[in-house]
């Protein structure tokens, strides 16, 4: 039985039920009411009339409630009909939007009407097409940049070694360097594919009562090296006193050294990177700021879907891989924690990890 019927059914019945109540209610009190206030004193004067009297009342009483509840019947249907058409349409529409989106077709929308739980469901149907609408656009495109990201280096070597084959490179220390960047560029990819294949298949994680601090530290001191060659200030300011979180520190790292290769990338010469841990209001968070090239707020819904890159020009030496902040949003959803990037066009970008805050006084394992 269709939902339509099923409402119509509930409706009519219970009406119907209600009103039947009623009319046997209203015929006994009036019938009581009769015989108490008005045959007594006719009664005195012709127990015929008496008779007379009750029988002609009794009849117009059931009568009028047999046409009372005729009409009430009609009407009940009627406006049941109408209520559960108007109702079961909505309904009904969101079913065939919905048979859309399972067959593939995210094209079409379900009007929204009102404010009520039709028109919440109607407007989270829109927004589950438009997200998977979305989800597809990026599976689509993702065969299509896994292969170009395979193909680039491999492309770059192959022709190197074929410059060798021919003769037309001598064996030299440059070359070889060249090869050997061609090399590390295609295991980098390979081990961030792998690393987002590990964290997308793991399980709930073991959590240790950690320092924050203990481990962002190590992580930005291994990146001042690499600053100082790439002509930026790394700063890093931490709490007076330790950030205990509850939390992977294998995931922490992994985020913090992936936020910092990302800040890296995207910070001219000149520029400086700041990590900051802390904790405000119960949470403790992990920040990196620069002052890079920044992030078009257009782009910002998208940068942690995998292979996205901003910088479209597909160039891995400033467009990066477009896996590090996918992984970082994975792992950050692993480890109970919450990420936001605020970022201006040419000022900047500011990535903030934000993680629950363990008391000070639960100092035990």
């Amino acid at each position: 039985m269709s939902i339509r019927k099923k409402m119509l059914l509930t409706f009519f019945t219970s009406v119907c039920g209600l009103l039947i109540l009623l009319a046997l209610i209203l015929q006994y009190e009036v019938h009581r009411h009769f015989l108490m206030v008005v045959c007594p004193p006719v009664n005195t004067v012709s127990h015929s009339l008496t008779q007379q009297i009750q029988t002609h009342f009794e009849q117009a009483l059931t009568q009028s409630l047999l046409w009372t509840l005729v009409i009430f019947v009609a009407v009940t249907a009627v406006l049941a009909t109408l209520i559960s058409r108007a109702m079961t349409h909505r309904i009904l529409t969101m079913q065939n939007q919905a048979e859309r989106i399972a067959r593939g077709d995210w094209s079409a929308t379900v009007p929204v009407e009102g404010r009520d739980e039709l028109a919440s469901l109607g407007n989270t149907l829109n927004y589950l097409s438009s997200q998977l609408d979305k989800q597809e656009r990026f599976r689509k495109n993702l065969m299509q940049d896994i292969a170009h990201e395979l193909r680039t280096p491999l492309t770059t070597l192959r022709s190197q070694i074929q410059a060798f084959y021919d003769g037309i490179w001598e064996p030299s220390q440059e070359h070889f360097q060249s090869c050997l960047e061609e090399i590390e560029r295609f295991q980098t990819l390979v081990s961030s594919v792998e690393t987002l294949y590990e964290v997308d298949v793991s399980s709930e994680p073991i959590s240790h009562r950690i320092d924050l601090c203990q481990v962002v530290q190590p992580v930005s001191q291994l990146f001042e090296a690499r600053c100082q060659r790439a002509g930026l200030k790394l700063s890093y300011i931490e709490a007076a006193s330790p950030v205990w979180v509850k939390t992977d520190p294998n995931h922490v790292s992994q985020i913090t050294w992936n936020l910092l290769d990302n800040a890296v990338k995207f910070t001219p010469n000149g520029g400086g990177i700041t990590v900051v841990v802390g904790y405000d209001n119960e949470r403790a968070f992990l920040r990196v700021e620069d002052t890079g090239i920044g992030i078009p707020e257009a782009e910002l819904d998208n940068i942690f879907e995998r292979f996205y890159r901003v910088e479209k020009s597909r160039d891995r030496r400033t467009g990066g891989g477009g896996l590090g902040l996918a992984i970082v949003k994975r792992l950050v959803e692993l480890s109970h924690g919450t990420i936001n990037v605020k970022s201006t066009v040419n000022q900047g970008s500011t990535f903030t990890v934000w993680w629950p805050h363990e008391p000070e006084r639960s100092n035990s394992h």
